[in-house]
């Protein structure tokens, strides 16, 4: 067993709380900062089932990604108003009670969801259902491009730690990591043009 294996509740909570803090914080920059680190834990969670060098490659990938975002706020501006369902309360008390509920949710299902995948570890299963539960939750929460597609990053990011048990393969997490490239740029794109900015050419 390596240390990996041997230390991933560590990981599996630490995606739980980063999924969280990422449903709680409105800061862009707390936003990114604790998107990067949810990566890191997610590379290691999916480097139960793949080599070591295939694990940095997605970790570079997701922190590029992070970059991309971090790149297209920093030219219109960190501070921006985020658009909130008027349908839907979103105030802290409320987001964080929907959190916890959800993760306690995701707690009684972790063990059996993935049952089906024979190769998965117990604290993948659980990490893959925790990010996937708060991934919906954001999406449920918020209309803002920068806090929408954190939401899909992290529905993606479950969804390839428990995909990586079944299909191991390069070419397998080579596409995933150009969905979470494009992702990004499409989030890029959206903060662009809601700022009425073009994107600057580089001759």
């Amino acid at each position: 067993m390596t240390w990996l294996e041997e230390f991933a509740i560590v990981a599996s909570i630490a995606v739980a709380l980063t999924g969280a803090l990422l449903i709680l914080l409105d800061n862009r920059r707390l936003v990114l900062t604790t998107l990067a680190v949810q990566y890191v834990f997610v590379s290691w969670l999916v480097g139960l089932s793949l080599p070591l060098q295939v694990t940095a490659a997605k970790l570079v990938a997701g922190l590029i990604a992070c970059a991309i975002i971090a790149i297209a706020l920093a030219n219109i501006g960190w501070a921006g108003q985020l658009m909130t369902p008027e349908a839907i309360p979103s105030g802290m008390i409320f987001r964080f009670i929907a959190v916890c509920l959800v993760l306690l949710a995701a707690i009684g299902l972790g063990s059996d969801i993935w049952s089906a995948l024979p190769k998965i570890s117990t604290f993948a299963s659980y990490g893959a259902t925790f990010l996937i539960a708060m991934g919906l939750l954001q999406l449920g929460f918020q209309e803002e491009p920068v806090k929408v597609g954190v939401g899909l990053l992290t529905i993606i990011s479950g969804f390839e730690i428990a995909y990586t048990t079944i299909e191991p393969s390069l070419a397998v997490m080579a596409l995933l990591a150009t969905v979470h490239l494009g992702i990004a740029v499409v989030i890029s794109y959206l903060l662009l043009i809601r700022s009425g900015e073009e994107p600057e050419l580089e001759g």
